[in-house]
């Protein structure tokens, strides 16, 4: 039988902390010096709730974490086999389809010489018929060199069914100076480290800088310990 976490004693009293504190601390203000002082207090009480709450809720996932990375071990090996054996069939299933592509250009490298050179052929012959006066002959000639066309050779591995071909288009950045603008973006953990670094005194073209305060409180019942 399933257990409803939230009616375990331990979440109860961790949830139970944060609602008294959320309708004790309702409307929350600070307008004199004796309610700031009084804050101090109120923080602490806040932050030991949050590690009591964050304690509960690792007191239960820690069981769980760890039965899912056992799990995860478990099949990890065998699911890295089953990955490298879809790695070489894919491989494979590629370089045929690569070697199909490479004997098609070279075939049809060679339908488009031949071609050519029947072009080049029948031209030759209109040019010899012009010069002999026979013009209707050198018209059909030349009309005949206009029509010849290479035929698109064609070859494709066999269509199988659960096999489909995705082509993925690559690129590889070889002059990042001469990058368009649009396709640059800020490092900003750069802009964070120098800003660490410098301050009151930082100042970077087109970025706006400035500072924010905040207070820390130990968790209430912790004297050495202090959380933001």
């Amino acid at each position: 039988m399933s257990t409803d976490i939230a009616q375990l004693p331990e979440v109860r009293a961790a949830l139970g902390d944060v609602d008294t504190l959320e309708q004790r601390l309702a409307n929350y203000k600070v307008v004199n010096a004796e309610q700031f002082e009084a804050g101090a207090t109120d923080l602490m009480q806040v932050k030991a709730a949050q590690k009591k709450l964050e304690d509960t809720r690792l007191g239960i996932t820690r069981p769980m974490n760890e039965a899912i990375k056992q799990v995860l071990n478990l099949f990890r090996a065998p699911g890295d086999r089953l990955a490298a054996i879809e790695r070489t069939i894919k491989r494979e299933l590629g370089a045929f389809a690569e070697r199909l592509e490479k004997l098609r250009l070279a075939e049809q490298a060679v339908a488009q010489e031949k071609a050519r050179k029947e072009q080049e052929r029948l031209e030759a012959r209109a040019a010899a018929a012009a010069a002999a006066g026979k013009i209707e002959k050198a018209e059909e000639l030349q009309e005949r060199a206009q029509a010849v066309v290479a035929p698109v050779i064609s070859r494709e591995p066999p269509k199988v069914i659960g096999i489909s071909q995705r082509v993925q288009w690559k690129f590889l950045v070889e002059k990042a100076e001469l990058v368009p603008r649009e396709f640059l973006c800020v490092d900003e953990s750069k802009v964070r480290q120098y800003v660490n670094a410098m301050k009151g005194d930082a100042r970077i073209a087109g970025v706006k800088i400035w500072s924010e305060g905040s207070y820390a409180a130990r968790a209430a019942g912790s004297p050495t310990a202090e959380t933001a």
